[in-house]
């Protein structure tokens, strides 16, 4: 069902399914080459173009133009008319592929005198990154670990949007075998995501429990690979997030070690574009940015929203309503808390080796409520 412009209670339009026949969990893995999603991909694309003639510009070129060239728009001013903007969302339900699915994004950048274009999602924040670098898209999501790990090879990357939990939607999961306590990890096999969230949790588990990664045996592996593995009895352990997590906490004999609150993570669901984007048009940026406030809202008066989501997605009906019990998601800006939690995700990737080298993240982290005409576009809502 086609959503309603400026209805943000709309159902969203339904997804093809994404679940592996293997994952007795439930839980969703990459289609690449689908032709399901090609076709909702298209859908998206179509929906967006119906709702504004020009566009909010986070990349700052038209389509096949360059991020560079034009001169910069003068503060306070809508973005300039012919130009699109393109948000590669990522197959995971946050508050942008929420948005962009049920239109608020699409009429959000309408009302800054703008156009919406979507890809088809990503299926990780790597190659969202990668298309994000070489121009093929404006404005992607990710974690902040991710960012830490891509800002080392591509220091043009800013945070302009950051999503708060309760810390409950990424944590380290075991079969029974494993006894309760984070220190029963030793010499178990672990799953995690190199360097991204997987890695960065298994860290600070280790590091509360005294170990170190040589007391483990780590295994790296891709969410979906991991999914499979863990349910087949292949590994102990698998620190992970979101779907991937409930599912796995739904399969028999399986307990949970720690959730990222019990950790003190500082890791969370951020919004990313570059720094010549944000430069050249942040009226845009704060267009985009009350999208997802908007669209907070909008799951926190109707939490059905999200469930909905995630079957669409692909997700069992067991865990789609488990994942309906959390707490629904907030969003701000990455204001200068944000900044010293992105500052120290920096400083463990540097003292754990997980990088080469120290990473530069200041300045990295945008706040949209500071930029020039911004905090009057982030705070009004399109008429409707």
């Amino acid at each position: 069902m086609t959503p309603t412009p400026r209805t943000p209670r709309t159902p969203r339009t339904p997804r093809a399914p994404r679940v592996d026949p293997a994952d007795r969990a439930g839980l969703p893995s990459p289609d690449d080459g689908n032709p399901a999603r090609s076709a909702r991909a298209s859908r998206l694309r179509r929906r967006a173009g119906v709702v504004g003639a020009v566009v909010v510009a986070l990349a700052g070129c038209a389509a096949g133009g360059s991020a560079s060239s034009g001169p910069a728009d003068a503060p306070g001013t809508a973005d300039a008319p012919g130009v699109t903007l393109r948000v590669g969302p990522l197959s995971t339900q946050n508050l942008l592929t929420l948005a962009v699915d049920d239109g608020l994004a699409a009429e959000h950048v309408a009302a800054a005198g703008a156009t919406l274009d979507v890809s088809a999602p990503f299926p990780a924040f790597a190659p969202a990154a990668e298309a994000l670098a070489a121009g093929h898209v404006d404005v992607v999501s990710g974690s902040t670990t991710a960012v830490v790990a891509a800002l080392a090879g591509d220091p043009d990357l800013v945070v302009v949007a950051v999503e708060h939990d309760a810390g409950d939607t990424q944590g380290i999961v075991a079969h029974g075998a494993v006894a309760g306590d984070l220190a029963d990890l030793a010499g178990r096999s672990v799953a995690v995501n190199k360097g991204g969230t997987g890695e960065y949790l298994l860290r600070l588990a280790l590091r509360r429990a005294g170990l170190t990664p040589a007391d483990v045996r780590i295994e790296y592996l891709g969410p979906p690979d991991a999914a499979s593995a863990f349910a087949a009895g292949q590994v102990d352990a698998w620190a992970t997030w979101d779907q991937y997590l409930v599912g796995a906490q739904a399969l028999p004999g399986v307990r949970t070690l720690a959730l990222a609150r019990d950790l003190a993570s500082d890791n969370r669901t951020v919004h990313v574009t570059t720094r010549d984007v944000l430069e050249r048009h942040p009226a845009a940026v704060a267009a985009l940015y009350a999208a997802l406030v908007a669209e907070a809202e909008a799951l926190a008066a109707d939490p059905g929203r999200r469930v909905a989501a995630y079957r669409d997605a692909g997700a069992s009906d067991a865990v789609a309503a488990a994942l309906g019990e959390l707490a629904p998601p907030t969003v701000g800006p990455a204001d200068a808390t944000f900044a010293a939690e992105l500052a120290r995700v920096a400083d463990l990737y540097a003292a754990e080796g997980m990088v080469p080298a120290p990473v530069d993240v200041s300045g990295a982290a945008v706040d949209v409520m500071t930029l020039p005409a911004a905090t009057p576009a982030a705070r009004t809502r399109p008429a409707g």
